[in-house]
This record gives C-alpha cells, structure tokens and sequence, in this order.
C-alpha cells in the first residue's frame, strides 16, 4: 500500500503583478473556469461569498465542478482552510474533517511581481487514492503535475493582461 504523505506536487512561477493582485484572482473562486483544467467552474455556497474586494473568510464552503475526458462531469464541495490575504490560500476538497486532497497557494513578492506555488497534498489515508494501483496512481500524479503546470501558466496569463 502507498504511504499517503507522499503524494504530493508543488509548482511554482513568477507572475508580472503584484501579490495582491494574483492573491485575488485565486481568491475568487468563481474565476477558477479560466484556470484550470479540470475544475470548469466554481460558485460559493449560500452565505460565504465573500463581500466585494475581500478575501474569503476561513471555514467558508464552496462547490467545484469538475470535468475530464472518459469521466462524467462531478461536483465537490471544498472548505476554505487558509487564508492570509496577499500570502496564502489553501481549501479542502471535501472539509477539512472528511477530505482527502488539499489546494494550497502561496505568494511570494519577487522584483516587481510574485512567485506563486501551488500545491496539491493528500492528508489522509483514504482507500479510493492509497488503493489505487501503482498504474492508476501514476497516472494521477502526472495529471495532478499537469494540471497544476497548466493552471499556474493560466493565471500568469490572467494576471498580466
């Protein structure tokens, strides 16, 4: 069986614009449809919004809508774990009390711009990740790197126009 506490992928790249600014993109999770790959969309859960300009608040839910080839479309609802405005920001995919998967986000100020990373970790043994076969598993660790890799290259685009 896979030790689950090495499953895990970090990315980084550095964007032309100031953290704030690509601290805010990531933060509004209704703008994750331009980013990445697989998650087409997102919405907060009535009441967690965050008001206009400000940074989600930490233990608010939102609900992701997933979508990959030879797979039907999924809806996950994620827990906001992490927020430091400008710094970090990091969700549960299922709560931090019955997740698997955590997103997390830190902004570095480089120069004139910021070193975004962006990391993917499993936090607990859970059987449908640690019980996949070694194939399987691979194939989700590449498209994990993938998609992380193509998200990360999304928001430099987003954040420099």
């Amino acid at each position: 069986m896979v030790d689950y506490s090495e499953l895990h992928v970090t990315r980084t790249t550095t964007v032309a614009a100031p953290p704030e600014t690509v601290f805010g993109i990531i933060a509004d999770v209704t703008r994750i449809g331009e980013l990445s790959p697989i998650c087409k969309a997102a919405w907060w859960d009535e009441g967690a919004e965050p008001d206009q300009g400000s940074a989600p608040l930490e233990g608010s839910w939102f609900t992701g809508r997933n979508e990959m080839p030879g797979r039907d479309p999924w809806e996950r609802r994620c827990e906001i774990v992490l927020v430091e405005p400008g710094r970090a920001l990091g969700w549960v995919a299922g709560g931090r009390d019955e997740g698997v998967a955590e997103w997390t986000y830190r902004f570095r100020p480089v120069g004139d711009g910021t070193e975004v990373e962006e990391s993917w970790r499993i936090i607990r043994d859970d059987e449908r990740i640690t019980g996949l076969g070694d194939d399987a598993l691979k194939g989700l660790m590449t498209m994990t790197e993938t998609g992380i890799e193509t998200t990360l290259s999304n928001l430099k685009k987003v954040a420099e126009s």
